[in-house]
Protein backbone atom coordinates (compact mmCIF):
# COMPACT_ATOMS: atom_id res chain seq x y z
CA UNK A 1 0.00 0.00 0.00
CA UNK A 2 1.03 3.44 -1.00
CA UNK A 3 1.23 5.83 2.01
CA UNK A 4 -0.18 9.21 1.63
CA UNK A 5 2.23 12.54 1.11
CA UNK A 6 1.83 14.23 4.43
CA UNK A 7 1.13 18.34 4.59
CA UNK A 8 1.74 20.27 7.55
CA UNK A 9 -0.64 22.85 7.22
CA UNK A 10 -0.17 26.36 9.87
CA UNK A 11 -2.89 27.42 11.68
CA UNK A 12 -6.06 25.91 12.29
CA UNK A 13 -8.45 28.81 11.98
CA UNK A 14 -11.73 28.90 9.82
CA UNK A 15 -10.11 30.20 6.67
CA UNK A 16 -7.34 27.25 6.69
CA UNK A 17 -10.33 24.33 6.52
CA UNK A 18 -10.43 25.02 2.67
CA UNK A 19 -6.69 24.62 2.41
CA UNK A 20 -7.32 21.09 4.57
CA UNK A 21 -10.78 20.12 1.91
CA UNK A 22 -8.10 20.79 -1.02
CA UNK A 23 -5.40 18.74 0.10
CA UNK A 24 -7.82 16.09 1.11
CA UNK A 25 -9.40 15.63 -2.34
CA UNK A 26 -5.95 15.76 -3.71
CA UNK A 27 -5.22 12.55 -1.59
CA UNK A 28 -2.85 14.15 0.87
CA UNK A 29 -2.68 13.22 4.68
CA UNK A 30 -3.52 16.36 6.40
CA UNK A 31 -1.60 17.61 9.58
CA UNK A 32 -3.00 21.23 11.41
CA UNK A 33 -0.93 22.79 13.76
CA UNK A 34 -1.62 25.77 16.56
CA UNK A 35 -1.20 26.06 19.93
CA UNK A 36 -4.61 25.76 20.92
CA UNK A 37 -5.41 22.56 23.28
CA UNK A 38 -9.04 23.83 23.41
CA UNK A 39 -10.15 22.70 19.27
CA UNK A 40 -13.33 24.97 19.30
CA UNK A 41 -10.44 27.41 18.60
CA UNK A 42 -9.43 25.35 15.88
CA UNK A 43 -12.01 24.19 13.41
CA UNK A 44 -9.54 23.01 10.81
CA UNK A 45 -7.89 20.28 13.07
CA UNK A 46 -11.17 19.21 13.51
CA UNK A 47 -11.39 17.79 10.05
CA UNK A 48 -7.76 17.12 9.61
CA UNK A 49 -6.25 13.96 9.58
CA UNK A 50 -4.39 14.71 12.52
CA UNK A 51 -3.99 18.14 14.70
CA UNK A 52 -0.75 19.09 16.63
CA UNK A 53 -0.96 21.57 19.62
CA UNK A 54 1.78 23.04 18.49
CA UNK A 55 2.21 26.77 18.39
CA UNK A 56 2.98 27.31 14.05
CA UNK A 57 6.01 30.02 15.68
CA UNK A 58 7.74 27.10 17.35
CA UNK A 59 10.34 26.39 14.93
CA UNK A 60 12.65 23.87 16.94
CA UNK A 61 9.84 21.59 18.00
CA UNK A 62 8.00 21.83 14.89
CA UNK A 63 11.76 20.28 12.90
CA UNK A 64 11.66 17.85 15.27
CA UNK A 65 8.06 16.92 14.82
CA UNK A 66 8.68 17.43 10.92
CA UNK A 67 11.69 14.81 11.17
CA UNK A 68 9.58 12.03 13.18
CA UNK A 69 6.55 12.09 11.40
CA UNK A 70 7.66 12.27 7.81
CA UNK A 71 6.37 15.70 6.96
CA UNK A 72 6.18 15.89 3.20
CA UNK A 73 5.79 19.08 2.57
CA UNK A 74 5.15 22.39 4.87
CA UNK A 75 2.32 25.41 3.76
CA UNK A 76 0.57 28.69 5.21
CA UNK A 77 -2.27 30.08 4.23
CA UNK A 78 -3.62 33.42 4.96
CA UNK A 79 -1.41 35.26 7.54
CA UNK A 80 2.31 37.12 7.01
CA UNK A 81 3.07 35.19 10.13
CA UNK A 82 2.69 32.09 9.63
CA UNK A 83 4.27 32.48 6.13
CA UNK A 84 7.54 33.40 7.56
CA UNK A 85 6.91 30.04 10.03
CA UNK A 86 6.62 28.61 6.73
CA UNK A 87 9.98 29.78 5.30
CA UNK A 88 12.44 28.98 8.26
CA UNK A 89 10.32 25.44 8.85
CA UNK A 90 10.69 24.89 5.00
CA UNK A 91 14.72 25.80 4.95
CA UNK A 92 15.36 23.82 8.03
CA UNK A 93 13.72 20.91 6.65
CA UNK A 94 15.27 21.39 3.06
CA UNK A 95 11.89 21.50 1.36
CA UNK A 96 10.05 24.13 -1.42
CA UNK A 97 9.05 27.57 -0.13
CA UNK A 98 6.88 29.76 -1.97
CA UNK A 99 8.78 32.64 -0.87
CA UNK A 100 11.82 33.93 0.50
CA UNK A 101 12.21 36.58 3.33
CA UNK A 102 13.37 39.56 1.77
CA UNK A 103 9.93 39.07 -0.48
CA UNK A 104 7.74 38.64 2.70
CA UNK A 105 9.22 41.64 3.99
CA UNK A 106 8.31 43.87 0.94
CA UNK A 107 4.60 42.58 1.24
CA UNK A 108 4.57 43.67 5.18
CA UNK A 109 6.53 46.18 5.47
CA UNK A 110 4.35 49.63 3.82
CA UNK A 111 7.26 51.74 3.50
CA UNK A 112 9.62 49.24 1.83
CA UNK A 113 6.43 47.92 -0.87
CA UNK A 114 5.87 51.75 -1.73
CA UNK A 115 9.75 51.94 -2.10
CA UNK A 116 9.49 49.02 -4.65
CA UNK A 117 6.39 50.23 -6.13
CA UNK A 118 8.05 53.33 -7.12
CA UNK A 119 11.25 51.36 -8.12
CA UNK A 120 9.27 50.18 -11.08
CA UNK A 121 7.07 53.22 -11.84
CA UNK A 122 3.93 52.20 -10.11
CA UNK A 123 2.51 55.05 -8.43
CA UNK A 124 1.53 55.41 -4.61
CA UNK A 125 -0.49 56.82 -1.92
CA UNK A 126 1.17 59.76 -0.80
CA UNK A 127 2.80 59.27 3.41
CA UNK A 128 3.44 61.66 5.85
CA UNK A 129 5.66 61.99 9.12
CA UNK A 130 3.89 62.30 12.07
CA UNK A 131 4.83 65.99 12.40
CA UNK A 132 3.91 66.53 8.14
CA UNK A 133 0.30 65.81 8.86
CA UNK A 134 -1.84 69.69 7.65
CA UNK A 135 -4.75 68.16 6.48
CA UNK A 136 -7.22 65.71 7.25
CA UNK A 137 -8.93 62.58 7.20
CA UNK A 138 -5.56 60.68 6.94
CA UNK A 139 -5.49 57.01 7.69
CA UNK A 140 -3.17 55.66 10.19
CA UNK A 141 -1.37 52.35 10.34
CA UNK A 142 1.30 50.20 12.11
CA UNK A 143 4.35 49.63 8.94
CA UNK A 144 4.01 45.62 9.31
CA UNK A 145 0.69 44.31 10.24
CA UNK A 146 -1.22 43.12 7.42
CA UNK A 147 -4.98 42.96 6.62
CA UNK A 148 -6.82 45.70 8.66
CA UNK A 149 -4.81 45.54 11.85
CA UNK A 150 -4.46 48.59 13.61
CA UNK A 151 -5.85 50.77 10.79
CA UNK A 152 -8.00 54.02 12.08
CA UNK A 153 -8.62 57.01 9.90
CA UNK A 154 -8.22 60.41 12.30
CA UNK A 155 -10.23 63.04 11.26
CA UNK A 156 -8.51 65.95 13.76
CA UNK A 157 -5.59 66.32 15.79
CA UNK A 158 -6.51 64.46 18.99
CA UNK A 159 -7.73 61.30 16.65
CA UNK A 160 -4.11 61.72 15.10
CA UNK A 161 -2.13 61.31 18.06
CA UNK A 162 -4.55 58.81 19.43
CA UNK A 163 -4.72 56.39 16.53
CA UNK A 164 -0.72 56.82 16.25
CA UNK A 165 0.10 55.83 19.46
CA UNK A 166 -2.54 52.69 18.73
CA UNK A 167 -0.71 51.49 15.54
CA UNK A 168 2.79 52.07 16.84
CA UNK A 169 1.58 49.50 20.09
CA UNK A 170 1.09 46.77 17.53
CA UNK A 171 3.78 47.38 15.35
CA UNK A 172 6.35 45.02 15.75
CA UNK A 173 9.23 47.57 14.50
CA UNK A 174 7.82 50.05 16.32
CA UNK A 175 7.05 52.65 13.14
CA UNK A 176 3.65 53.96 11.12
CA UNK A 177 2.78 54.78 8.45
CA UNK A 178 0.12 57.90 7.68
CA UNK A 179 -1.10 58.40 4.55
CA UNK A 180 -3.78 60.49 2.85
CA UNK A 181 -7.39 58.57 3.31
CA UNK A 182 -8.78 59.14 -0.26
CA UNK A 183 -12.72 59.61 0.52
CA UNK A 184 -13.78 59.92 -2.84
CA UNK A 185 -11.03 56.99 -4.26
CA UNK A 186 -12.74 53.25 -4.43
CA UNK A 187 -10.13 50.30 -3.22
CA UNK A 188 -9.24 48.37 -6.02
CA UNK A 189 -7.28 44.81 -5.95
CA UNK A 190 -6.16 42.44 -8.27
CA UNK A 191 -5.20 39.09 -8.10
CA UNK A 192 -2.32 36.86 -10.08
CA UNK A 193 -0.62 33.31 -10.10
CA UNK A 194 2.78 32.98 -10.77
CA UNK A 195 3.42 29.74 -12.18
CA UNK A 196 6.97 29.38 -13.84
CA UNK A 197 7.95 32.65 -12.96
CA UNK A 198 4.85 33.58 -15.47
CA UNK A 199 2.43 35.77 -13.59
CA UNK A 200 -1.11 35.02 -14.87
CA UNK A 201 -3.83 37.43 -13.71
CA UNK A 202 -6.50 35.91 -12.09
CA UNK A 203 -9.19 38.78 -11.39
CA UNK A 204 -9.87 41.70 -10.00
CA UNK A 205 -12.54 43.87 -7.58
CA UNK A 206 -13.75 46.58 -6.10
CA UNK A 207 -14.76 47.51 -2.30
CA UNK A 208 -18.08 48.42 -0.99
CA UNK A 209 -17.19 49.99 2.56
CA UNK A 210 -19.24 49.94 5.20
CA UNK A 211 -21.13 53.52 5.88
CA UNK A 212 -19.73 53.85 9.58
CA UNK A 213 -22.50 54.66 11.39
CA UNK A 214 -22.38 52.95 14.22
CA UNK A 215 -18.83 53.51 14.98
CA UNK A 216 -16.30 51.23 12.61
CA UNK A 217 -15.57 53.14 9.44
CA UNK A 218 -12.94 51.01 7.67
CA UNK A 219 -15.11 47.77 7.25
CA UNK A 220 -14.99 46.20 4.08
CA UNK A 221 -18.64 45.26 3.03
CA UNK A 222 -18.72 43.96 -0.47
CA UNK A 223 -16.31 43.13 -2.92
CA UNK A 224 -17.82 42.93 -6.46
CA UNK A 225 -15.60 41.04 -9.46
CA UNK A 226 -14.70 41.84 -11.90
CA UNK A 227 -13.66 46.10 -11.17
CA UNK A 228 -15.11 47.88 -13.20
CA UNK A 229 -11.60 49.78 -13.95
CA UNK A 230 -10.00 46.65 -14.37
CA UNK A 231 -8.87 47.18 -18.57
CA UNK A 232 -7.98 50.72 -17.28
CA UNK A 233 -5.35 48.65 -15.21
CA UNK A 234 -4.45 46.53 -17.77
CA UNK A 235 -4.29 48.92 -20.22
CA UNK A 236 -1.95 51.61 -17.64
CA UNK A 237 0.24 49.59 -15.41
CA UNK A 238 0.04 45.86 -15.89
CA UNK A 239 3.20 45.19 -17.73
CA UNK A 240 4.84 47.13 -15.04
CA UNK A 241 2.91 45.18 -12.34
CA UNK A 242 4.04 42.20 -13.99
CA UNK A 243 7.73 43.45 -14.04
CA UNK A 244 7.88 43.86 -10.35
CA UNK A 245 7.09 39.97 -10.01
CA UNK A 246 9.76 39.38 -12.18
CA UNK A 247 12.39 41.49 -10.63
CA UNK A 248 11.44 40.30 -7.09
CA UNK A 249 11.82 36.55 -8.53
CA UNK A 250 7.84 35.84 -7.29
CA UNK A 251 7.51 32.45 -8.36
CA UNK A 252 4.64 29.65 -7.70
CA UNK A 253 3.24 31.95 -5.29
CA UNK A 254 -0.40 33.28 -5.44
CA UNK A 255 -0.75 37.52 -5.67
CA UNK A 256 -2.44 40.25 -4.57
CA UNK A 257 -1.79 44.27 -4.72
CA UNK A 258 -4.16 47.17 -3.68
CA UNK A 259 -4.78 50.45 -4.64
CA UNK A 260 -7.41 53.37 -4.44
CA UNK A 261 -8.58 54.59 -8.04
CA UNK A 262 -9.41 58.51 -8.08
CA UNK A 263 -9.61 60.61 -10.81
CA UNK A 264 -8.26 58.08 -13.38
CA UNK A 265 -5.58 57.60 -11.74
CA UNK A 266 -4.47 54.09 -9.32
CA UNK A 267 -2.26 54.60 -6.13
CA UNK A 268 -1.14 51.28 -4.64
CA UNK A 269 -0.46 50.82 -0.87
CA UNK A 270 -0.10 47.06 -0.03
CA UNK A 271 0.62 43.46 -1.29
CA UNK A 272 0.14 40.16 -0.51
CA UNK A 273 1.97 37.30 -1.33
CA UNK A 274 -0.03 34.71 0.37
CA UNK A 275 -3.84 33.40 0.54
CA UNK A 276 -6.02 37.02 0.89
CA UNK A 277 -9.22 37.35 2.95
CA UNK A 278 -11.60 37.29 -0.25
CA UNK A 279 -10.59 33.66 -1.17
CA UNK A 280 -10.87 34.62 -4.66
CA UNK A 281 -9.89 30.91 -5.37
CA UNK A 282 -13.67 30.43 -5.26
CA UNK A 283 -14.21 33.04 -8.14
CA UNK A 284 -11.76 31.71 -10.61
CA UNK A 285 -12.53 28.21 -10.26
CA UNK A 286 -15.72 29.33 -11.09
CA UNK A 287 -14.84 30.45 -14.27
CA UNK A 288 -11.93 28.45 -15.46
CA UNK A 289 -12.37 25.36 -13.37
CA UNK A 290 -9.16 25.53 -11.56
CA UNK A 291 -8.73 26.27 -8.12
CA UNK A 292 -5.13 27.35 -7.59
CA UNK A 293 -4.60 26.30 -3.56
CA UNK A 294 -3.88 23.03 -5.47
CA UNK A 295 -1.03 24.21 -7.34
CA UNK A 296 0.33 25.50 -4.14
CA UNK A 297 -0.08 21.97 -1.95
CA UNK A 298 1.96 20.47 -5.09
CA UNK A 299 4.19 23.09 -5.21
CA UNK A 300 4.82 22.62 -1.47
CA UNK A 301 5.24 18.74 -1.69
CA UNK A 302 7.59 18.83 -4.77
CA UNK A 303 5.21 17.20 -7.05
CA UNK A 304 4.95 18.09 -10.67
CA UNK A 305 1.72 19.31 -11.61
CA UNK A 306 0.72 20.44 -15.21
CA UNK A 307 -2.10 22.85 -14.60
CA UNK A 308 -2.36 26.11 -17.31
CA UNK A 309 -3.61 29.32 -15.48
CA UNK A 310 -5.90 30.32 -18.02
CA UNK A 311 -7.09 34.65 -18.10
CA UNK A 312 -10.89 34.69 -17.79
CA UNK A 313 -12.05 31.64 -19.49
CA UNK A 314 -16.10 32.57 -18.01
CA UNK A 315 -17.61 35.40 -17.74
CA UNK A 316 -19.44 35.70 -14.91
CA UNK A 317 -20.38 38.41 -11.80
CA UNK A 318 -19.91 37.65 -8.12
CA UNK A 319 -19.89 39.84 -5.05
CA UNK A 320 -18.14 38.87 -1.90
CA UNK A 321 -20.62 39.97 0.96
CA UNK A 322 -18.68 40.34 4.44
CA UNK A 323 -21.45 40.04 7.59
CA UNK A 324 -19.39 41.84 10.81
CA UNK A 325 -21.15 41.84 13.87
CA UNK A 326 -21.71 44.08 16.78
CA UNK A 327 -21.14 42.79 20.07
CA UNK A 328 -23.39 40.01 21.94
CA UNK A 329 -23.73 36.25 22.59
CA UNK A 330 -24.77 34.71 19.58
CA UNK A 331 -27.97 32.57 20.15
CA UNK A 332 -29.19 32.00 16.81
CA UNK A 333 -28.07 32.11 13.04
CA UNK A 334 -30.93 32.20 10.39
CA UNK A 335 -30.35 31.07 7.07
CA UNK A 336 -28.42 27.88 6.90
CA UNK A 337 -30.55 25.88 4.31
CA UNK A 338 -31.61 28.84 1.93
CA UNK A 339 -27.56 29.51 1.59
CA UNK A 340 -26.74 25.82 1.09
CA UNK A 341 -29.46 25.32 -1.77
CA UNK A 342 -29.24 28.73 -3.88
CA UNK A 343 -27.96 27.87 -7.29
CA UNK A 344 -26.11 31.42 -7.23
CA UNK A 345 -24.24 31.19 -3.85
CA UNK A 346 -21.06 29.33 -4.59
CA UNK A 347 -19.59 29.46 -0.61
CA UNK A 348 -20.59 30.48 2.74
CA UNK A 349 -17.74 31.12 5.27
CA UNK A 350 -19.60 31.11 8.93
CA UNK A 351 -16.26 32.25 11.63
CA UNK A 352 -19.04 32.61 14.55
CA UNK A 353 -21.26 29.74 16.09
CA UNK A 354 -23.89 29.69 18.72
CA UNK A 355 -23.08 30.71 21.90
CA UNK A 356 -19.96 32.71 21.18
CA UNK A 357 -19.41 36.23 22.65
CA UNK A 358 -18.44 39.07 21.03
CA UNK A 359 -16.97 41.52 22.31
CA UNK A 360 -15.11 44.08 19.42
CA UNK A 361 -12.44 45.90 21.15
CA UNK A 362 -11.54 47.88 17.95
CA UNK A 363 -12.53 49.57 14.79
CA UNK A 364 -11.81 46.01 13.07
CA UNK A 365 -14.86 44.35 13.83
CA UNK A 366 -15.49 40.50 14.08
CA UNK A 367 -16.86 39.21 10.97
CA UNK A 368 -19.26 36.67 11.99
CA UNK A 369 -19.83 35.55 8.27
CA UNK A 370 -18.62 35.34 4.19
CA UNK A 371 -21.05 34.73 1.07
CA UNK A 372 -19.80 34.40 -2.00
CA UNK A 373 -22.20 35.03 -5.04
CA UNK A 374 -21.25 34.01 -8.28
CA UNK A 375 -23.92 34.32 -11.07
CA UNK A 376 -24.11 34.56 -14.88
CA UNK A 377 -25.87 38.27 -14.98
CA UNK A 378 -26.02 41.56 -13.28
CA UNK A 379 -29.75 41.34 -12.47
CA UNK A 380 -29.25 37.42 -11.05
CA UNK A 381 -26.16 38.63 -8.88
CA UNK A 382 -28.55 41.60 -7.12
CA UNK A 383 -31.54 39.50 -6.99
CA UNK A 384 -29.34 36.86 -4.84
CA UNK A 385 -28.11 39.77 -2.80
CA UNK A 386 -31.64 40.97 -2.39
CA UNK A 387 -32.55 37.06 -1.34
CA UNK A 388 -29.83 36.84 1.21
CA UNK A 389 -30.38 39.84 3.26
CA UNK A 390 -33.88 38.71 3.64
CA UNK A 391 -32.97 34.78 4.24
CA UNK A 392 -29.70 35.50 6.33
CA UNK A 393 -29.03 36.86 9.61
CA UNK A 394 -27.13 36.48 13.01
CA UNK A 395 -29.11 36.67 16.84
CA UNK A 396 -28.17 37.83 19.57
CA UNK A 397 -29.65 36.57 22.97
CA UNK A 398 -32.02 39.10 23.20
CA UNK A 399 -33.63 38.92 19.77
CA UNK A 400 -32.20 41.71 17.94
CA UNK A 401 -29.64 41.19 14.97
CA UNK A 402 -25.97 41.23 15.47
CA UNK A 403 -25.28 42.36 11.52
CA UNK A 404 -23.24 45.29 11.75
CA UNK A 405 -24.24 46.69 7.99
CA UNK A 406 -25.67 44.52 4.96
CA UNK A 407 -24.79 45.91 1.62
CA UNK A 408 -27.78 47.04 -0.19
CA UNK A 409 -30.00 46.17 -3.34
CA UNK A 410 -29.53 49.99 -4.52
CA UNK A 411 -25.59 50.09 -3.35
CA UNK A 412 -25.29 47.49 -5.84
CA UNK A 413 -27.19 49.10 -8.76
CA UNK A 414 -25.61 52.13 -8.32
CA UNK A 415 -22.57 50.69 -8.02
CA UNK A 416 -23.09 49.16 -11.74
CA UNK A 417 -24.06 52.60 -13.08
CA UNK A 418 -21.03 54.44 -12.23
Amino acid sequence: MISKKKILILGGNYTEIDIVNRAKLLGYYTIVTDNHENWSLSPAKKIADEGWDISWADIDILEMECRRHNVNGVLAGFSEFRVEAMIKLCERLELPASLTMRQLDITRNKILFKETCRKYGIPTVQEYEYNEVNYFPVIIKPVDRAGSIGINVAHDRDELKKYYQYALSLSPSKKVIIEDFLTEGVKFDIYYYVQNSKPCFLGSSDTIMCKGEKGAKILQKCWPFNSKYENIYRQNLETKIKEMFRGLGINNAYATMSAFYLNGEFYFFEAGFRLSGEMSYNYYEAISGINYIDSMLKFSLNEPYSTTFYEKNGKKYSAILNFFVIDGVVSEIKGGDFLKDHPSIYDTQLYIENGDEIKNSTNVFKKGAMITIIADSQASLISTISEVNNHFDIIKDNGDSMIYEYVTEREIIDYYKI
